[in-house]
């Protein structure tokens, strides 16, 4: 057995018996992958490493992580190996492919708070440790840290903006940090492109500028 289908194998039994409470040991038909190529979708990739648990070997991959305006969300994790993680939600529906799977877990409402690759996008948006007891730890110039609080399975690596729109709407109650967040950028970036006084340009309803993608050329 690979050494990715192994290490997925603990959080995954986990994962599967959370979903039988919820399920009744049953699974949905599962959906298409998602079009990436779509407007509207904010795309960020990135190396990372991953362990199982806090005691599992790190395994090294790309992870690919992308985030739409009306709350889809895909990730995408490829181990050195060439072996792919890849899960996705949409509103009330969930899925997760993992290594060793025939077929993807599939269910409705909110993904199981076990898979991390179902978790990782609120993470990424500062609104897992609300209802979960999965953390982001955070410290600028430095790899941000995903991680269970218990299990110790965690992710932690860096993410670079490949893709996101020109402009952002701001919806009520949101906030600048949740904006650069989301888009993977930083507040002096948002305000480079919006010049004035916060409260001039960051108002509900307003369309905000977002800063040019600049994607990193191989040499």
């Amino acid at each position: 057995m690979n050494l990715i289908a192994i290490a997925v194998r603990r959080s995954l039994f986990t994962a599967l018996v959370i979903l039988s409470f919820v399920t009744g040991c049953s699974t949905l038909a599962p959906q298409p992958a998602m079009n990436l190529a779509e407007p509207g979708w904010v795309i960020r990739e990135g190396q990372v490493a991953w362990k199982a648990s806090a005691d599992s070997a790190e395994i090294r991959g790309q992870l690919l992580v992308a985030l739409h305006a009306d709350g889809r969300n895909v990730v995408q994790f490829t181990a050195a190996s060439g072996e792919r993680v890849q899960a996705q939600f949409s509103t009330n529906f969930w899925q997760a492919q993992l290594p060793g799977q025939q077929a993807p877990v599939t269910g409705r409402g909110k993904p199981p708070q076990k898979i991390i690759w179902l978790q990782l996008p609120e993470g990424l948006l500062g609104n897992s440790a609300e209802e979960t007891d999965w953390m982001m730890s955070r410290e600028r110039g430095k790899p941000w840290r995903f991680y269970h609080d218990v299990t110790g399975e965690s992710l932690e690596g860096t993410l670079v903006t490949t893709r996101m729109p020109a402009r952002h709407r701001v919806q009520p109650g949101e906030h600048i940090i949740r904006v650069v967040r989301r888009y993977g950028i930083t507040v002096e970036a948002l305000r480079a492109v919006n010049p004035g006084r916060d409260l001039d340009w960051f108002r509900v309803g307003n369309d905000i500028n977002l800063p040019e993608v600049k994607v990193p050329v191989a040499p």
